[in-house]
């Protein structure tokens, strides 16, 4: 989520006696959680490790940026579960609303790899801890 997301969803929610500081800490902390939860969760490939799912949601005229929805799969519930808002706060990267995704500029590059490797490097300090698949 853009700095400036945050901001407006810290306004809209005016968490009593909080600083927006201590409420992205806090906020960034909860969402770091909750990617170590799916991954733990996920069902896992032939190696055992977690994976992720990516759905294109959206695509510029131009190509150069595009919005993906990431999911996993949770074999406990047997459930689908989205990870766009924290994939969001954890990579820094905006929420597309309209689009119901992630938004990542770039191309000439698998992006949904690219996202799904900067989350395994924030859970687990190595970006091919995870396996991605497009949905």
């Amino acid at each position: 989520m853009s700095l400036s997301q945050a901001r407006e969803r810290f306004n809209i929610l005016k968490p009593e006696g909080q600083s927006f500081p201590s409420y992205l800490k806090a906020e960034m902390e909860r969402c770091k959680d909750q990617l170590l939860e799916a991954a733990q969760n996920a069902a896992k490939d032939a190696n055992g490790k977690p994976v992720f799912y990516v759905i294109a949601r959206h695509v510029s005229k131009s190509g150069m940026s595009r919005t993906l929805s990431v999911h996993y799969f949770d074999t406990k519930s047997g459930r689908l579960h989205c990870l766009n808002y924290a994939a969001s706060m954890l990579l820094g990267l905006p929420l597309d609303r309209r689009h119901d995704g992630v938004k990542i500029a770039g191309c000439g590059m698998d992006m949904g790899f690219e996202i799904v490797y900067r989350l395994s490097n924030i859970a687990r300090d190595d970006g091919y801890a995870f396996r991605h698949e497009w949905l």
